[in-house]
């Protein structure tokens, strides 16, 4: 699994409401993304300018494609480039689910 950090700006003069308004627009985008986008969460701090997205993705190249396109399109919608940092992820831990998910490739018999 891959764990991907993404930084943002918001549009210049976007509040809170603004930002969660061009959000919503792209959720469709990220539910195409599916099975290899596993979650996504989206942090907002208007008042800095700035937002934060983490998601799980199931393998490295499924991010990597997924924000080929998508960095460009953040690009083009607030004229910033985000930072993208991805990351091995081995443990998953989802208390909501009451599961622990270990990546398959890390995982041995004892946590199968």
């Amino acid at each position: 699994m891959i764990t991907a950090i993404v930084r943002f700006k918001l549009r210049a003069g976007d509040d809170q409401a603004a930002a969660l308004t061009e959000i919503d627009k792209t959720i469709p985008l990220y539910q195409r993304a599916g099975p290899d986008l596993m979650r996504k969460q989206i942090s907002i701090d208007a008042e800095r300018g700035e937002g934060c997205s983490v998601y799980l993705w199931r393998s490295r190249e499924a991010a990597e494609a997924f924000f080929a396109m998508a960095k460009a399109h953040i690009k083009a919608q607030t004229g910033h480039e985000p930072q993208v940092q991805l990351m091995e992820t081995q443990v998953v831990v989802d208390n909501e689910r009451g599961e622990v998910i270990w990546d398959k490739a890390e995982a041995s018999e004892t946590h199968a």
